[in-house]
């Protein structure tokens, strides 16, 4: 009877390690604010990295393609949801995370007799008032908020350096195109922190965009439909590439 409790948190450490070798490889997910919203950007070798949620509110996901398409429709289902229950304006990310998905993942992990989420998020949401807002989101349910962006990585040193330099980094001030390359180069510079013990070089940007496609987006405050979310265009995001290969190179 008393070794019951042990052999649970034995158990739940388990499960924290296996989730998080999982992850390991996935590749930085960035959202950052601009001077008119809200940029996601991340790597993507299957479509589906970053989503729009509801009409202020989008996700970057990272981890198992499935199991990150599974929270996007739960989100999306509890975003309705509310808004048919209140009205669209009552809809916040808060709450959606708070008294809905964050429980859900924490339940899940603790039942050991299911198989784990084996995903990260970023959930932003540009409020009424155009303030962006920032949360990451672990697979057992616990969760962050940030006032100036945030990141995601398998590897958490790589996490930990692009965070810090988010903070420093007066995203809020630049144009789009300024906060793109800007991310880009965080993302490239936070490669030089994953190094492992098989000592393998840190991936190059030049070999990122050879290798998965980018999916990049924003909540833009200035946009005039009630949809705040679009897609970076492909011209965008090939202009934004080209300046920081230049550097890289």
């Amino acid at each position: 009877m008393f070794e019951e409790p042990f052999r649970l948190m034995e158990e739940v450490a388990i499960r924290h390690s296996y989730v998080q070798e999982k992850l390991q490889k996935g590749q930085p997910v960035i959202a950052v604010p601009f001077n008119e919203g809200v940029l996601l950007l991340g790597f993507a070798p299957q479509p589906g990295k970053i989503a729009e949620i509801y009409d202020r509110i989008a996700m970057g996901g990272l981890g198992h393609p499935a199991d990150v398409e599974r929270l996007r429709m739960t989100l999306l289902e509890m975003a309705h949801m509310e808004g048919f229950n209140r009205s669209a304006s009552d809809v916040n990310l808060l709450r959606l995370l708070q008294f809905g998905i964050a429980p859900a993942l924490k339940q899940n992990f603790e039942e050991l007799q299911r198989s784990p989420y084996l995903v990260q998020l970023i959930l932003t949401e540009l409020d009424r008032d155009g303030k962006p807002n920032f949360y990451r989101l672990n697979y057992d349910g616990y969760w962050e908020t940030f006032d100036h962006g945030t990141v995601i990585a398998g590897n958490s040193d790589v996490a930990e350096w692009i965070g810090k330099e988010i903070e420093k980094t007066a995203f809020a001030e630049m144009p789009l195109e300024s906060a793109f390359v800007k991310a880009l180069e965080l993302w490239r510079e936070g490669q030089q922190h994953s190094v492992g013990e098989d000592d393998e070089e840190p991936m190059t940007l030049e070999y990122a965009f050879d290798r998965w496609p980018l999916e990049a987006a924003v909540l833009n405050s200035t946009s005039p439909r009630k949809v705040l979310y679009k897609r970076l265009s492909p011209e965008q995001i090939e202009q934004g590439k080209s300046q920081v290969l230049k550097a890289e190179a």
